[in-house]
């Protein structure tokens, strides 16, 4: 299987004029255009033109997703934060209701002896 990158450009000639574009593989059969420049002289500066758009794509995406994984950790921080207070609130609701029940239990062995007598 051949590796590939990602991101990549390439260089088409319309005519006269060159036309440069920034492309992302989607899967192994599918590309989609991420950033176009048209009306470039010759193939030099569309070449210059993308290499340096996909230099600064790549970073921007970099930057971009690093942001993405920060959110998510305080994401992921704040909902284990809720499940833990969660889970407590469940477990003294459950001591509460043991307890009550516990009540009840000793309430009717105090009857029983009262009716007894």
């Amino acid at each position: 299987m051949s590796q590939k990158n990602k991101f990549d450009f390439r260089i088409n000639q319309v005519g006269e004029q060159w036309d440069a574009e920034i492309t992302r593989r989607v899967s192994a059969r599918r590309t989609s255009v991420s950033k176009r420049k048209k009306g470039f002289a010759n193939e030099a500066l569309a070449t210059e033109w993308a290499k340096e758009a996909l230099e600064e794509f790549l970073k921007n995406q970099q930057e971009s997703n690093k942001r993405k994984s920060e959110r998510r950790a305080t994401r992921n921080e704040l909902a284990a934060q809720a499940l833990a207070a969660k889970t407590a609130a469940a477990a003294a609701f459950d001591e509460k209701q043991q307890a009550y029940f516990e009540s009840l239990d000793d309430e009717d062995e105090y009857d029983e002896d009262y009716d007894n007598q």
